[in-house]
């Protein structure tokens, strides 16, 4: 039997009284329905997927950015907790010098002058050389009193400037804190705005491949993500500890901003697993790109943290043998991948 074909299909519809409008529906319908005329489903899943990694890139760069304000906020507390700390510390200087000025100025104010005390020596002075003894000790204590009055000045004046110095860097704090305030309300609205679009596009690029997969006779996976926990290459020390608690967070949640322990973003993972190994990364993917090593592609290790895009707004964790730990975006987990991406940037060890 002759198979139907597409022209077989037209006539059916030419036949019989049907209005103009009517063989228009009929057309769209059978042109969508047909397979001779259906997108390729690799043009699909390819349109699909390159529509989520530009979303996605868009908000991972507010995010990041976001995450950078804070880190130059708390970079900023510290710089206010730092000189607060110096301040009282040169408090307590002036305190301890003043008292010592006090008592000068009370025995200057006694003697009334240097001068006096010398005539007083001469007209008591039994011999020469208690004469000269007397004037040396007078010499003595003039300077003491002069390197008193000197200790009092200079520590008054550090009092001085220390205050303008915290002044300045509690000015600087609060700037950033607003700075902050208003990257990180930015962020919340475009994530709150775009991740229902994000996580339909994920799911139909899941379904999209998982179709894929079921029609080259494959079990459902994708060519993104794996199930499967593969056993990580070698790593001793630091390096070992931050990829074990990598890989103890597959699974949890993405989640903007996060630190863990129940949801993470990308440089809130490889910040929290080099935590646990003693190691402080700001939390920010390009300031920890400038925080660490740089590390040829040939030289990666396990523990090596892997950078992506431009601006820098991703990053992962290698484990060896080619895959990384990462969280990737919203709408999905923690999880394992391949490193190789089209936008990597560079590599780089804590």
């Amino acid at each position: 039997m002759r198979p139907v074909t597409f022209v077989d299909d037209m006539r059916q519809v030419m036949r019989g009284p049907l209005s103009p409008l009517a063989i228009i529906v009929m057309l769209v319908v059978l042109m969508v329905g047909h397979p001779a005329l259906a997108q390729p489903p690799q043009q699909e899943l390819a349109e699909a997927r390159e529509r989520l990694d530009a979303l996605s890139r868009e908000l991972e760069i507010q995010i990041e950015e976001c995450n950078l304000r804070r880190e130059q906020r708390k970079a900023a507390d510290q710089a206010v907790a730092d000189n607060r700390t110096r301040y009282r510390r040169t408090e307590k200087r002036l305190a301890s010098v003043r008292v010592e000025y006090s008592e000068v100025v009370a025995q200057l104010y006694k003697d009334r002058s240097a001068g006096r005390q010398l005539n007083s020596l001469s007209v008591t002075a039994g011999s020469l050389a208690d004469y000269a003894e007397r004037v040396a000790w007078l010499d003595i204590t003039q300077d003491a009193r002069t390197t008193s009055v000197e200790r009092y000045t200079a520590a008054r004046d550090r009092l001085t400037a220390d205050a303008d110095v915290l002044e300045t860097t509690q000015q600087a704090a609060a700037e950033a804190e607003a700075e902050a305030q208003r990257s990180c309300d930015r962020t919340r609205e475009k994530v709150e705005a775009e991740e229902d679009t994000i996580g339909e596009l994920a799911a139909e690029v899941e379904r999209l491949e998982q179709e894929q997969a079921r029609e080259a006779g494959q079990q459902q996976a994708t060519a993104e993500t794996t199930s499967q926990v593969p056993a990580p290459a070698a790593a001793s020390g630091n390096a070992a500890t931050a990829v074990q608690f990598a890989l103890a967070q597959l699974d949890k949640p993405y989640s903007w901003g996060g630190s863990g322990p129940d949801s993470y973003d990308c440089s809130g993972l490889t910040s929290s697993a080099w935590a646990a190994a003693g190691v402080y990364l700001p939390h920010n993917s390009g300031m920890q790109y400038n925080a660490t090593s740089r590390v040829s592609h040939s030289d990666l290790q396990p523990g090596d943290l892997l950078f992506y895009g431009s601006p820098i707004h991703h990053v992962g964790i290698y484990i060896g043998n080619g895959q990384m730990v990462d969280a990737p975006r919203t709408g999905y987990t923690v999880r394992v991948t391949s490193i190789d991406r089209s936008n990597y940037v560079g590599a780089g060890r804590p």
